[in-house]
């Protein structure tokens, strides 16, 4: 079994253990950083790895951030299965000031999930319609896998953190041009608009690659530190 180089260095800057499939490699699909910034202030940092073993994709992050309300620390995983990158199943350890995890799975039309914390274990489940993704709170590489869906258009979207499932619209503004560390480069403008919630607006290169996100009624923004490769 022969391993990438870039896999080994991404798994290396997420301080994760690299642990793949004997019978099959792991294949970086997308790997990077984002700087996250709150009213234009740089408050941390969110690494990721996208990697595909046969049909599956695999991404793993890492969110750091200092935030007025305390710190957040977010280290989710999330697997999809086949062409349509359908979510199977999905962990995120919550750190910082208020440490929980959460652990789910998706099948039958349903979404369930065990929730720890300090005070105890709870059971969820709620509907995980056909064609959802998953987009936790403030993890921006979740979007690659919306855009992956539609660039216009309505789609399902569960919030394991939320435990529920909302409709978000999908509407395209077209390719624009944004500087990423420097470079000045193409993107496709999303804006993602959940039922009931704030206004997403999401960048993502030819690949569906995420380049930036922002929600303006946050003042949050997660830029990466470099165009993809």
């Amino acid at each position: 079994m022969k391993i990438s180089k870039r896999v080994l260095y991404a798994f290396a800057l997420l301080g994760l253990p690299l642990a793949v499939p004997v019978q099959s490699a792991a294949q970086a699909a997308d790997s990077g950083t984002f700087v996250v910034y709150v009213e234009d202030r740089n408050v941390g940092t969110e690494a990721f790895l996208t990697s595909q073993v046969g049909s599956d994709f695999v991404a793993t992050g890492r969110v750091r951030l200092r935030l007025p309300e305390g710190t957040l620390e977010l280290d989710p995983v999330l697997t999809t299965r086949g062409v349509g990158t359908d979510p199977v199943s999905y962990q995120v350890d919550v750190g910082g000031s208020s440490p929980s995890r959460v652990v789910g799975t998706v099948g039958s039309g349903r979404f369930s999930a065990k929730i720890v914390t300090g005070s105890g274990e709870q059971l969820r489940e709620y509907v995980a319609s056909s064609g959802a993704v998953v987009l936790d709170q403030g993890v921006a590489h979740h979007y690659q896998f919306l855009a992956q869906r539609t660039h216009q258009g309505r789609v399902p979207v569960i919030v394991p953190r939320e435990n529920r499932q909302v409709m978000a619209t999908v509407t395209s503004r077209g390719e624009e041009t944004v500087q990423i560390g420097g470079v000045s480069a193409t993107a496709h403008h999303l804006v993602v608009q959940p039922a009931g919630g704030d206004e997403h607006h999401v960048w993502v290169d030819d690949l569906n690659r995420v380049i930036r996100v922002e929600v303006p009624a946050r003042a949050w923004r997660a830029e990466r530190t470099r165009m993809p490769r």
